[in-house]
This record gives structure tokens, C-alpha cells and sequence, in this order.
């Protein structure tokens, strides 16, 4: 398990940092501490974030990052149109995760640590990409694309 974690923490981490230096990210003005108070941490109550993007065609740039640690955690993520990227970085025991674009041009990435893995990745439109990175015990991977000039890469690691 303690190479599970060293890998998980060598992906984690640069990714995470990765995506909070996107120039779509750093674009929209959001404040820099998204810190929770402590009885937020601790609540076990399901947090919904919705977040509205809008399509601003291929020289413009959206993103859509979801990052969580925890105990049983799920994710969901859907957009609609062009030069999109979906992330979503999960650390912890049950886990699940789930991106789902239409449009082109667009990027998706999943990187799961963790025991019962599952992620599915699924994109309807053309040159999109698509990326999933899973460490921990129960893995299960998905990626369905519908269009032309696709790539798409799973590794799964012990």
C-alpha cells in the first residue's frame, strides 16, 4: 500500500497544482482560500457545487477541477462545448468518479488513490482527450468517446 500512496501523492499533488495554475482558473477571479471551517469538514452531509460554464469557443478556455479526500467520495462532472477540461483528483476509501463532455477539443483526467476505484470518462465530440490514473485495490475503468481524432490512456497501478 505505501507505494499506492507514493504514487498517488506524486500524481496528486503536481496535477492539483497544475490545475489551480490553469489560465482558466486563474481567469476567473475565484478567491484564493476556498478553506472550510472545521464543522464543515467534519459534516457528512453531500456537497453539491454547480458550477455554470459557458461555451467561448476553442481560443477560450473552461474548467471544471473537483478535489477530494476523504472516506466515501463521488464525483460528477458535465460540460458542453469547446476547448473544455475536467478534473477530477480523488484521494481516500470508496470513491468514484464520472466526466461527461459533448463538444470538441476537449480534455478529461481522473486520478484516483484509494480501495474501491471506479471512473468513467465519456466524450461525444471530436480531438478530445481523455486520461485516467488509478492506485488502490478495486479498480474499474471506463472510457467511451464517440467522434474522430480521440485518444485515450488508463494506467492502473497496485
Amino acid at each position: 500500500m505505501f507505494n499506492a500512496q507514493r504514487i498517488a501523492c506524486k500524481a496528486l499533488l503536481p496535477l492539483l497544482f497544475a490545475a489551480l495554475a490553469s489560465p482558466a482558473l486563474l481567469a476567473a477571479s475565484l478567491p484564493t482560500s476556498l478553506d472550510l471551517a472545521p464543522d464543515e469538514i467534519a459534516s457528512s452531509r453531500s456537497q453539491a457545487i454547480a458550477l455554470p460554464q459557458t461555451e467561448t469557443g476553442i481560443s477560450g478556455r473552461n474548467l471544471a477541477l473537483v478535489a477530494q479526500t476523504g472516506d466515501s467520495l463521488s464525483a460528477d462532472i458535465t460540460q458542453t462545448g469547446n476547448a473544455l477540461e475536467a478534473f477530477i483528483l480523488q484521494s481516500g476509501y470508496a470513491l468514484e468518479a464520472s466526466i461527461e463532455q459533448y463538444g470538441s477539443h476537449n480534455q478529461g483526467l481522473i486520478v484516483q488513490s484509494g480501495s474501491y476505484n471506479k471512473a468513467r470518462i465519456e466524450q461525444y465530440g471530436a480531438y478530445n482527450d481523455a486520461q485516467i490514473e488509478q492506485t488502490g485495490t478495486g479498480h474499474c475503468s471506463s472510457v467511451t468517446q464517440h467522434g474522430q481524432g480521440l485518444s485515450a490512456l488508463v494506467r492502473q497501478y497496485r
